[in-house]
C-alpha cells in the first residue's frame, strides 16, 4: 500500500513538472518586440491574444502604385486600428515600422504594382488573362470601367456617416459619382500647372508662382524666341491646351502672336528637343520633366479662380469575392489620416495631392525636397478645386 501511494506521488510530480516546463518553453520562444513606446503588461497580454487570432481571415489582391512593403504595412495598420493595437500617442508619420511588421495579422494582401495613372480596361484584361484578378485597384478611367461592368458601386458598403467622419474633400468625392452612385474613392489627385524651361528665362527672371492672366501672358511674351546659338524657340507649347482653363481669347493671343506651336523646326515635340519655353502639364509629370532637363524647370500655377484638378479613384472589382472588406480597406487607405501619413512617408507620390485636409498629411507632402513648397501652396486651394475624374488618354 505504501509503495503504491509513493508511485502515485512520483507520477503526479513528473506530470506537474512537465506542465510547467512546457509553459517555460512557450514563453522563451515568443519573439521580443523592439517597440519605440512603452506598453503595459496588461496591454501586452491583450495584444498577444489578438495578434495570434487567425479566426477572422481575409485576403485581398490590390493593384496600386506602391511597393509590396507599403501595401503590406497599410494592411497591418488597417488591422491594428481595427483591433485596438494602434498606440494613441502615435500617428502614421511616426509609428514604428518594426512594430507594424511584428503584427501577425490574418488579413492577407497580395500586391501588384501599377502605373501612377492607374489601370484601364486593357491593362485589367491583361492581368485577368494572366490569372490575376485584383480586388481593389487604382482606376485610370473609372467611367470606362463602369460601362464595361468591371467595377461595382460602393454605396451598399460605405455609409455617408462613415465617410463624413473624415476630413474629406466632398467635391472631390462627388466627382466620382456615376448615375447617382459612387463607384470610386479618391486615392489622390493631380493639379494642372505651368512648367518653364530655365534655359530660356527672360531678363525679368523667374515669375511669381501665383500670377493673374494678364501677368502670365505678359511674361510669356518676354520669353526669348531664339536661343544663344540662334535656335528657334517654341515660346509656349500648344496654346490650345489652355483654352478649357483660360478661355479661347487667351489661347488665340498666343497663337496670333506666333508664340505657340506643337513642333520645333524639325517637326519634333519642342519639349523633348528642349527648345520649349513653357507648357501646361499635370503635377504628376513633375519628375519626368524636371529630371529630363539638365538645369531643371520652374513652375507656376494656372491663373484661374479655382484650381483645376484630376482625381484618380480606387475601385472595387466586380470579380471581388469579399466586396465589403475590400470597400472598407479602400476607404481606410483613402481617408484615414494615419494611413495617408504612412503612405506618403513610405512613397514619394510627388505631385499627387491627398484626398483629405488633415494637417499631418499635408506636412508629409511639404517635407518633399523637390515639390514640397509647391504642395504647401495647394493646401489652401484644394477644398474648392474643380475635380474631374481621370480619363484614359
Amino acid at each position: 500500500m505504501y509503495k503504491r501511494f509513493t508511485s502515485m506521488i512520483l507520477i503526479l510530480t513528473v506530470f506537474i513538472s512537465g506542465i510547467f516546463s512546457g509553459c517555460n518553453v512557450e514563453e522563451e520562444s515568443f519573439p521580443d518586440l523592439d517597440l519605440r513606446f512603452d506598453v503595459s503588461e496588461s496591454e501586452t497580454a491583450e495584444q498577444e491574444d489578438i495578434i495570434t487570432d487567425h479566426s477572422d481571415f481575409h485576403e485581398l489582391t490590390v493593384a496600386l502604385p506602391v511597393s509590396d512593403e507599403t501595401a503590406g504595412l497599410l494592411m497591418k495598420l488597417f488591422y491594428a486600428k481595427n483591433n485596438d493595437l494602434f498606440p494613441s500617442d502615435m500617428t502614421g508619420a511616426d509609428i514604428s515600422i518594426e512594430y507594424l511588421n511584428a503584427i501577425n495579422t490574418p488579413w492577407v494582401i497580395n500586391s501588384i504594382y501599377t502605373a501612377s495613372t492607374g489601370e484601364t480596361e486593357d491593362t485589367l484584361n491583361e492581368l485577368t488573362g494572366s490569372g490575376i484578378f485584383p480586388d481593389v485597384f487604382l482606376a485610370g478611367d473609372m467611367n470606362e470601367l463602369i460601362d464595361s461592368d468591371m467595377v461595382i458601386s460602393l454605396d451598399n458598403y460605405l455609409s455617408g456617416d462613415q465617410i463624413s467622419s473624415y476630413s474629406v474633400y466632398m467635391n472631390e468625392l462627388e466627382a466620382l459619382e456615376y448615375s447617382g452612385s459612387h463607384y470610386g474613392l479618391p486615392f489622390y489627385s493631380t493639379v494642372y500647372i505651368l512648367a518653364g524651361n530655365r534655359d530660356f528665362v527672360p531678363e525679368s527672371g523667374i515669375p511669381s508662382y501665383v500670377m493673374s492672366p494678364e501677368e502670365l501672358i505678359d511674361y510669356i511674351e518676354q520669353i526669348p524666341s531664339y536661343a544663344e546659338d540662334g535656335t528657334y524657340i517654341t515660346v509656349f507649347y500648344d496654346a490650345l491646351s489652355l483654352s478649357p482653363f483660360l478661355g479661347e481669347d487667351f489661347s488665340s493671343a498666343l497663337i496670333n502672336e506666333g508664340l505657340s506651336s506643337v513642333s520645333d523646326n524639325y517637326g519634333a515635340d519642342p519639349r523633348v528637343s528642349r527648345t520649349c519655353g513653357m507648357w501646361l502639364m499635370e503635377s504628376y509629370e513633375f519628375d519626368t520633366w524636371n529630371y529630363y532637363y539638365p538645369e531643371g524647370l520652374y513652375f507656376t500655377m494656372l491663373p484661374t479662380e479655382r484650381v483645376q484638378s484630376v482625381v484618380y479613384p480606387i475601385c472595387v472589382s466586380s470579380t471581388c469575392s469579399d466586396p465589403e472588406f475590400a470597400a472598407s480597406f479602400a476607404s481606410f487607405v483613402c481617408f484615414d489620416p494615419d494611413a495617408q501619413m504612412l503612405l506618403r512617408r513610405l512613397e514619394p507620390l510627388r505631385g499627387f495631392m491627398p484626398p483629405v485636409s488633415t494637417g499631418g498629411v499635408w506636412d508629409e507632402m511639404a517635407s518633399d525636397e523637390y515639390f514640397g513648397t509647391q504642395s504647401m501652396l495647394y493646401e489652401q486651394y484644394m477644398a474648392n478645386a474643380v475635380y474631374n475624374v481621370a480619363e484614359n488618354s
